[in-house]
């Protein structure tokens, strides 16, 4: 029998819950994590949106730099990260590590809206200085995601 702390069953270490593997989110700690998170992102992306708005005339017919266009899809892009974290704690050995791949890998995917706004001018206002704010956004949580969501969502791994 080897006494190596990964052989030791949950059990031997007197928890009733199996052990995550290394480097793993904990659902208890992603919570408040997803909470800061979207705090920080939300205050991020209406920083952005405040100086978009400032510095560009009438926008006003721009919906999506609408404050309740902003504050929704932000609440859906951090909610949709915590729940990746989730997903990859399932069917990942390396769910961190595969975190911050998947979130970098579905970044320039976010622009694919933007540009097509973009490319075809559907809203009123459709130019760089409304949408190139867009994308910023979607920069900013995604950095606070890939940093906020491993660093307070990770399990302890100290016994």
């Amino acid at each position: 029998m080897s006494l190596h702390p990964s052989s030791l069953s949950a059990a031997a270490h007197g928890h009733s819950a199996p052990l995550l593997p290394a480097r793993a989110f904990s659902p208890r700690r992603l919570i408040p994590a997803t909470g800061a998170a979207l705090a920080a992102s939300l205050v991020g992306v209406l920083a952005i949106r405040a100086l978009a708005v400032s510095g560009a005339s009438n926008t006003s017919r721009f919906s999506p730099l609408h404050p309740a266009s902003v504050i929704s899809l932000t609440i859906v892009g951090v909610l949709l990260a915590s729940a990746t974290c989730l997903w990859l704690n399932r069917t990942s050995p390396r769910p961190i590590a595969a975190f911050r791949s998947v979130a970098l890998a579905v970044l320039p995917l976010s622009f694919i809206p933007d540009a097509a706004i973009w490319l075809t001018a559907h809203y009123p206002q459709t130019r760089a200085a409304t949408v190139l704010p867009l994308m910023a956004m979607h920069i900013l949580v995604a950095i606070v995601c890939i940093v906020a969501l491993p660093r307070l969502g990770q399990a302890n791994t100290t016994a």
